[in-house]
């Protein structure tokens, strides 16, 4: 049996850290605009410029690593999350065993187009499965809907909700 390629592929995009860039940018202006006001006198330009362009170094390496870090593959049966950047861990679960999916996206990820994808699922080893910060998460949340559908339907699972016990009377 030949296997397939994975149907999606994503990696957190890097417009799920615009919050840290700005972040980054306010510290250098701060720096940049101290550094040139208070101590223009003792410092030479470059090493003022030099300090304020740490902050935004440091923003983009941390989210360069985040997103070298790990990567998301659906496939037609599952969904692979791959981790780590020394040592690599490979997560499986299977669509079958997810009860419910949830999309959320703040209202600047909704002006950037980014978002997260929630997985629930029956799978011991991973009940909850956060796809974050991915482009296009609408996209993503209606082809995980589509295959888990058909993932069930194949199997023919059905997921039976547990109602809590009855109150006890003493």
């Amino acid at each position: 049996m030949a296997t397939t390629g994975p149907i999606l592929r994503r990696r957190r995009s890097y417009r799920s850290f615009l919050g840290l860039y700005i972040l980054a940018g306010i510290a250098a202006a701060a720096i940049w605009i101290g550094g040139f006001q208070y101590f223009s006198a003792d410092l030479q330009p470059a090493i003022i410029v030099a300090a304020g362009l740490v902050p935004l170094i440091i923003a983009w390496a941390w989210a360069a690593l985040a997103r070298a870090g790990g990567e998301y593959r659906v496939h037609s049966e599952s969904i692979e999350v791959e981790s780590g950047i020394v040592s690599r861990r490979i997560d499986n679960l299977q669509l079958f065993r997810v009860r419910d999916l949830n999309l959320n996206q703040s209202l600047f990820g909704r002006l950037v187009g980014v978002g997260d994808v929630t997985v629930t699922s029956t799978d011991k080893s991973t009940p909850h499965l956060v796809l974050e910060g991915i482009d296009d998460p609408r996209a993503v949340y209606e082809k995980l809907r589509e295959l888990v559908a058909a993932s069930q339907a194949t199997r023919r699972t059905m997921i039976v909700e547990e109602e809590p016990p009855p109150p006890s009377h003493s």
